[in-house]
């Protein structure tokens, strides 16, 4: 049996930015030599050592993209939770203003913006399982409608 003091638990976040301007989201394919390689994923990673989910989201995005975009709202929505219990995922809306080109580091090979609901293949499991449903359209069309075009 395993000493419960040796198992390390992990935590890892991940957003879909959202444009208020097209209703687009924004997604990048992981690259050939990362883990689910060819994927279409949420931009994110690990958190660090003491370090809080939205912080290292904000890391994340400094070094996925080489940049933060200028994010007028973050929303929590999903937290998955593997059953070991050893593995805890936070996703986040970001939600900008205007569509953007982001800076890509080695962990990804492509970007997209797409409609809303019209997403590509392959998704990553976690996004499709968090993103691809009616339930979470809804609430990220809710969302959007909290931030209407100036």
């Amino acid at each position: 049996m395993e000493n419960i003091n040796t198992i390390q638990n992990k935590l890892g976040v991940g957003t879909l930015i959202v444009s208020t301007k097209t209703n687009r989201v924004l997604l990048n394919m992981r690259a050939p030599h990362k883990t689910h390689a060819m994927q279409w994923a949420l931009f994110g990673g690990m958190v660090e050592k003491d370090e809080q989910p939205k912080d290292a989201l904000m890391r994340e995005l400094m070094e996925e993209m080489n940049f933060v975009p200028d994010i007028e709202k973050i929303y929590p929505f999903d937290v998955y939770q593997s059953r070991d219990g050893h593995f805890k995922y936070y996703s986040f809306v970001c939600v900008v203003e205007e569509e953007f080109s982001p800076e890509l580091n080695d962990e990804n090979c492509g970007y997209c913006w797409i409609n809303l609901g019209q997403w590509p293949k392959p998704m990553h499991q976690g996004a499709r399982i968090s993103f691809c449903n009616e339930r979470a359209i809804e609430r990220i069309n809710m969302i959007l409608n909290q931030h209407p075009i100036v």
